[in-house]
């Protein structure tokens, strides 16, 4: 799998939070290599600080979890997670109403679909799996090799 197409240009804000998460997801979970995902930090951090405050943004709570999930701060990233599969989960139910047609659900569904809510639970089971492990320490390895 290749890596999303890399832009330069972004309609607002928005996109280019969506476009740098698309990227972090790529290289932290598909290609489990966290140095390459942490390339975008700072950019992440610049672009959150830039946005308007908005706590029904999927988006930004997907931004938030990626960046504490890279700065290893387990109980934010589960936390902004955990908020992000609630507003996925109020999306599609009400991209069921009948006052929207297919193409309109299609697009309000774009990313955000029963595919992609089911990998967020996954990664959000991950976490509390991750979380709920006593980290090893620098001290820790170094007593097991002696031993």
């Amino acid at each position: 799998m290749k890596p999303p197409i890399t832009q330069r240009r972004f309609a607002n804000g928005w996109g280019e939070l969506d476009y740098i998460c698309k990227k972090i997801r790529f290289w932290l979970y598909t290609r489990k290599q966290k140095p390459r995902a942490e390339r975008f930090l700072p950019r992440l951090e610049r672009v959150l600080d830039d946005l308007p405050e908005n706590d029904s943004a999927i988006i930004r709570e997907e931004a938030l979890a990626l960046l504490h999930e890279l700065k290893e701060d387990q109980n934010y990233a589960i936390a902004h997670r955990e908020r992000e599969i609630q507003l996925m989960e109020q999306l599609q139910q009400e991209a069921q109403s009948p006052k929207y047609l297919g193409s309109t659900r299609a697009y309000m569904l774009r990313d955000r679909d029963r595919a992609a809510l089911e990998e967020r639970r996954a990664i959000l089971e991950t976490l509390k799996k991750a979380k709920s492990r006593p980290r090893e320490t620098m001290a820790t390895k170094a007593a097991r090799k002696v031993s």
